[in-house]
């Protein structure tokens, strides 16, 4: 070996290292980026956190959770209970916030003249963990990132487009939101379900092995998590093994380990769930999450059906943001948006608490009550749901909207152009934050703050296509380079 060598290889490894360096250092800055933002963020209401905030005050007193007539799934009233017997600041913090936070009775909002900015934590041990917690979630997105393409600038982007779109952020970062909890169980239950997609995708054909059935129960356990945070998540355990048989259908040589995945993940959720399904049927006398949520969620969501055609074209630009709902007042009128605006006090969806449609129903019954409201109208339910899908996909805050809903154009290109691995990772993205998606739309008051997931596949989405761009656009120049430099020795 030479000399020459020898140096050539000191080099090339001095490069990697430095290249490694740099990673780290982005990465790094990502994070920082993230915290900079959590720490800025003050209290803000999002409708339901008072009630949360309420249950959990009764859970830390040694209440069991559906005291009260609260029909509630059980892991964030637990957790938020849990930091209260752990740090007594926080309970402070809580019942500032419960005193303070407006809240809704029989259809009229009552608001406490005090600012929510006098309950901002300051050096509660909790706050500093959240964010932690924050942080590590949106590490969770980089390794999405990382293991959609196994590129670390694909990695950097989704993390920085993730950060960037403020609602992972904003939601993340208050401990009084129940996605404080749901983002970082979801970013882990994506990164596994996407590392089995890949894994299936790679690996040769028939082949099961114990790390993939391990990342399989991880992800289960993941998902059992999330379905005892929000009602929505528990729908993903019928609809999981629904696009596993579609896959199998396309996938036939794979069909045995696609088949084995699913059934770990299925039997890691069961297991975290049991006992809560237990419990409701041994103590509660019913099958199921919960009782009278769901007949309370979509009895709101029927008010949704009374809007007009006007309503409904208004509905796109309205539920765009604040310049949408600028030029949808010109085209439609006044009226039209005051009855869509979700926040204003005399909107629609807030009169229906008054209605009579549930009055004197016993809880077991109010779910018939409503599915047969829903289905003497249910194809201008189905209809309605077009809009309120269009808003839960809504995922990037202020003047960055119209460029968030031109992202999911990218993210589309990322389903169906590339390699197979990036097009199996994006359909692991995407496939349960639509579901949910659809879900919120067909039963809920399609809030964005519902459809957070949907973040995931629209950083990772996006970042795919431009690191892309950018290697056309590197590739073009260097052989613009390799072109010019013969006729500049000829020239000389």
């Amino acid at each position: 070996m030479t000399a020459a060598d020898t140096s050539g290889r000191g080099s090339g490894g001095g490069s990697m290292h430095w290249r490694t360096l740099l990673h780290v250092l982005v990465f790094a800055s990502l994070l920082g980026m993230y915290v900079h933002h959590a720490i800025g963020l003050g209290a803000r209401d999002t409708g339901d956190a008072r009630w949360y905030i309420d249950i959990a005050l009764s859970v830390a007193d040694g209440s069991p959770h559906d005291s009260g007539g609260a029909d509630v799934l059980p892991l964030y009233p637990s957790w938020l209970a849990g930091w209260m017997r752990i740090d007594p600041d926080v309970r402070a913090y809580l019942e500032c916030l419960h005193g303070n936070l407006p809240y809704w009775r029989a259809g009229k909002r009552y608001a406490p003249t005090r600012s929510l900015d006098i309950c901002r934590p300051l050096d509660h041990l909790a706050f500093y963990l959240l964010i932690l917690l924050g942080a590590a979630s949106t590490g969770l997105v980089w390794l999405a990132g990382w293991v959609a393409s196994g590129r670390p600038m694909v990695a950097h982007l989704s993390a920085f487009f993730v950060v960037y779109a403020q609602r992972w952020v904003y939601y993340g970062g208050n401990a009084h939101v129940v996605e404080s909890l749901a983002i970082p169980l979801f970013a882990g239950f994506s990164v596994c379900l996407v590392w089995l997609a890949c894994a299936c995708i790679e690996e040769k054909p028939g082949r099961t092995t114990l790390r993939k059935s391990a990342a399989a129960v991880t992800c289960g356990l993941l998902l059992g998590a999330l379905a005892l945070t929000r009602p929505p998540y528990s729908y993903l355990l019928a609809a999981l093994p629904l696009g596993a048989a579609v896959w199998m259908l396309r996938d036939r040589p794979r069909r045995r380990e696609i088949a084995a995945a699913t059934a770990w993940v299925l039997a890691g959720a069961l297991l975290f769930t049991a006992p809560w399904l237990v419990r409701n049927y041994t103590e509660r006398g019913f099958v199921g999450f919960t009782k009278t949520y769901g007949a309370f969620i979509l009895f709101q969501r029927l008010d949704y059906n009374e809007m007009t055609w006007r309503h409904w074209l208004a509905a796109f630009p309205v539920w765009s943001g604040r310049a949408g709902r600028t030029l949808a007042a010109e085209w439609f009128g006044k009226d039209v948006v005051h009855w869509l605006v979700f926040d204003n006090p005399e909107g629609r969806q807030r009169r229906i608490q008054g209605d009579h449609i549930l009055a004197n129903v016993a809880p077991e019954d109010q779910l018939g009550v409503v599915l047969r409201h829903v289905w003497a109208d249910l194809p201008k339910h189905l209809a309605v749901s077009v809009p309120l899908a269009w808003a839960g996909m809504k995922q990037w805050r202020g003047n960055r909207i119209p460029f968030g809903y031109a992202c999911w154009l990218l993210v589309l290109f990322s389903l169906v152009r590339g390699p197979p691995r990036n097009r199996a990772a994006m359909a692991a993205l995407t496939f349960c934050p639509f579901v949910i998606l659809a879900i919120n739309s067909l039963v809920a008051q399609n809030v964005p703050r519902y459809n957070f997931a949907l973040l995931l596949p629209l950083s990772v989405g996006v970042a795919l296509p431009v690191v892309r761009v950018l290697d056309i656009a590197g590739d073009a120049l260097r052989r613009w380079g390799a072109w010019t430099r013969p006729r500049r020795a000829d020239a000389a």
